[in-house]
């Protein structure tokens, strides 16, 4: 009996005694909703290339919460430039699109590893292969594609960029602009056109449907035009493709001055004004225009588009060295009807760096929504973000304190299950994932973190673009540093329901 007593008591000492380490050994409470977890960096061993992993490396070196990994490719393609040969690097890239296991691939130029559009069979992400390569125009990078698959026409941009090693001759203009080609056939592709922008000059986002391509360029043939502005261009046809109409901020162009607001960052500096990133929706373009914030355009007359919302924030924010807003994402609900809320994302590489906002557009049609230049009824319901990035303050020096590299969010893309699904590209802190349900709460629900393909120079990784194919469900990731395609699955919850209203 004695000996039974003794038992019972050690095993309620152990009992206790673990009960009092317990607050030590449990995870952390996750932080408040709107704010997203710090990840560590799997240690990636010396002597290890992150350059030339295998699939099985990739998955060990990876961080990941509710994804699994199953495919990765560097595209160790022959068109890269001799930089990425030398430093053993793959292709950087920027956007990706995928149809039927056709994926067309827009290469990135920092550092310079593609200059060209890789056309690959990714149909076994284990086992990905290129069909075809089109080279940028001369002296331009082409970084932005999109792909009408009924039609098999891609379309892409080629900007002014002096990183491509191959140059025009010394005093010739590169020829920037929109080039239109049939890729009925992946393994060899046709131009059927280009369609010419100002001489030298550059390209940026774009959207376009099956007849019309919006996008940002400088638009030729009407002087000085300060950076990029809206281009609305006629493919119908598109051997012949054929400009409609355009649309700038006053102050663009010649000798015009900037609006009050559009001049001046509170530091002094000057705001950057310039079409960035756009968004189609039945009929209206949601534009983000750097300093200019985010610019809702009708285009229902595509020969004379006009603004019907705008939402700036700079002041009483700072746009930082290349401007604030970089996308204007709306969240689609009903695919008839307009959406009511925005995800809005600022790419701002200064301290602090740029993070997300949830705005609230379903005022968009009242007809005060237009004071003067400025919109009266648009409102940012919340922000998401890194707080161990965005929100590190010095309260001795009154300065932010922020990390070594790219910190800041880029590109948002909606799980097409659910319009309360975000996948959100964060440069170095690789794919955030966010659930939208409650727009005034977002709450991080999944994150993936590539090996770290810092290139030759750089100490972060560059993830840049998300996209989903929507046939299979598969995610595809770009890195920008040489580290080529990721092929995801995400393996969470899928939200049940779409994102609360966000006027009451």
């Amino acid at each position: 009996m004695r000996r039974k007593s003794f038992r019972q008591g050690t095993i309620m000492l152990v009992a206790f005694l673990l009960a009092l380490a317990l607050p030590l050994t449990t995870p952390a409470p996750a932080l408040a909703q709107g704010a997203g977890v710090e990840v560590k960096e799997h240690p990636i061993p010396p002597g290890t290339d992150v350059f030339d992993l295998n699939l099985g490396q990739t998955k060990a070196f990876s961080r990941s919460k509710n994804f699994e990994v199953v495919g990765h490719s560097y595209f160790k393609i022959p068109e890269r430039t001799q930089f990425a040969k030398d430093n053993g690097l793959g292709c950087g890239f920027n956007t990706p699109r995928v149809h039927n296991g056709i994926a067309l691939l827009g290469g990135y130029n920092s550092p310079p590893t593609c200059f060209g559009i890789v056309i690959a069979d990714v149909s076994d992400p284990r086992d990905m292969k290129v069909l075809s390569f089109i080279p940028c125009k001369v002296g331009t990078r082409c970084n932005y594609l999109r792909w009408n698959t009924a039609r098999n026409i891609l379309v892409f941009g080629n900007s002014r960029n002096a990183d491509n090693p191959n140059q025009p001759p010394a005093g010739t203009p590169t020829n920037s602009g929109w080039s239109f080609w049939d890729i009925s056939d992946p393994a060899h592709p046709v131009e059927l056109s280009h369609f010419p922008i100002l001489p030298n000059g550059t390209t940026h986002g774009m959207e376009i449907d099956d007849r019309y391509l919006y996008g940002c360029g400088q638009t030729a043939g009407v002087g000085t035009v300060r950076r990029d502005e809206l281009q609305i261009i006629d493919y119908n046809n598109p051997s012949a493709p054929a400009q409609l109409s355009s649309l700038h901020i006053q102050g663009q162009r010649g000798m015009e001055i900037f609006a009050p607001g559009d001049q001046k960052n509170p530091n002094g500096t000057n705001q950057i004004i310039s079409c960035h990133e756009i968004t189609f929706h039945k009929d209206r373009l949601y534009i983000s225009y750097r300093d200019a914030g985010l610019v809702v355009v009708d285009v229902a007359d595509r020969s004379n588009p006009r603004i019907i919302g705008r939402l700036d924030y700079v002041p009483p924010f700072n746009g930082g060295g290349l401007g604030a807003a970089h996308t204007s994402a709306p969240v689609v609900v009903d695919p008839d009807g307009h959406p009511s809320l925005v995800v809005h994302t600022d790419e701002i590489f200064d301290c602090p760096p740029g993070f997300g906002r949830i705005i609230d557009i379903s005022d968009l049609q009242n007809p005060q929504v237009l004071a003067g230049d400025r919109p009266a009824s648009l409102q940012a319901l919340s922000s998401y973000r890194l707080p161990h990035i965005d929100d590190a303050f010095d309260f001795d020096t009154g300065q932010f304190v922020c990390r070594p590299g790219q910190q800041s969010i880029h590109l948002p893309w909606f799980d097409f299950r659910s319009p309360s699904l975000v996948y959100q590209a964060w440069y170095d802190q690789g794919v955030r994932v966010w659930d939208i349900s409650n727009p005034f709460l977002p709450r991080e629900v999944g994150f993936y973190l590539s090996p770290k393909y810092a290139s030759p120079g750089r100490v972060d990784r560059h993830t840049r673009e998300v996209f989903q194919d929507p046939d299979t469900g598969l995610i595809y990731v770009t890195d920008g540093n040489g580290g080529g395609l990721t092929v995801l699955r995400w393996t969470g919850a899928i939200p049940p329901r779409p994102p609360i209203p966000g006027a009451r």
